[in-house]
């Protein structure tokens, strides 16, 4: 439970100033005394005991959230935003620590520490420096493309170019089916690949990502 509330009125609605909590789960309520909170002020946690592992929980109804809100407090891991990712990108914020995002849209990512928040200038940055590059960030990406644009696309397609084969290879022979769903839905398998890996998991014997490969050339042909 919230120990301290500190608001003022806004355009739109109230900004929430001061959210002092000890919960581990920290909410931020979407009205108070009636009137619905619209932004989020800097360093609004500020006085709240650190905690690793807290999330914070953001309603749709807030759209205008300080660059600095998240500041000067330890422990946040997870924000979970009640608006769409394009919303939460707007609000122009950088990761102090590798943050969890998840939005009401479906979408949830990671976003490491130092990069920012948002898309397209995480996938800008991230690919500019690379040293923090992995295959599960590219492959997350060409998954779920939310905001990425062509260029980044392509750029990531290209770091998998010669490493996503042998990624899906290995999920073959060790039976994982949802690895290699995972892998296939970025979309840089043709149909030979996935014949290739077809051919593969009958050698192996592995006869859950056989019907899982077929299956998969089965509604190719469909669309």
């Amino acid at each position: 439970m919230a120990n301290k509330f500190e608001h003022e009125p806004c355009a739109g609605g109230c900004r929430v100033t001061r959210l002092v909590s000890t919960d581990r789960d920290i909410v931020v309520p979407d009205t108070i005394d009636g009137v619905p909170v619209f932004a989020i002020g800097p360093y609004f946690l500020t006085g709240s005991p650190a905690s690793d592992g807290r999330t914070v929980t953001v309603p749709g109804s807030v759209k205008d959230v300080d660059r600095d809100a998240f500041g000067g407090i330890i422990g946040i891991r997870e924000i979970i935003y009640g608006g769409s990712m394009e919303t939460f990108c707007a609000f122009g914020l950088d990761a102090e620590y590798d943050i969890d995002v998840t939005t009401s849209d479906g979408h949830t990512f990671t976003f490491l520490s130092g990069y920012p928040m948002r898309f397209p200038a995480f996938d800008e940055a991230l690919l500019a420096m690379s040293f923090k590059m992995t295959q599960e960030i590219a492959v997350k990406r060409l998954r779920d493309p939310v905001l990425l644009t062509p260029e980044c696309e392509s750029r990531y397609r290209r770091y998998l170019s010669g490493r996503i084969m042998p990624r899906a290879e290995q999920a073959v022979t060790s039976g994982d089916t949802g690895r290699l769903k995972e892998l296939i839905s970025t979309g840089m398998f043709d149909d030979t690949s996935i014949r290739e890996l077809m051919e593969r998991s009958l050698r192996s014997g592995k006869t859950a990502v056989t019907s899982m490969l077929m299956s998969e050339l089965f509604s190719r042909r469909e669309e």
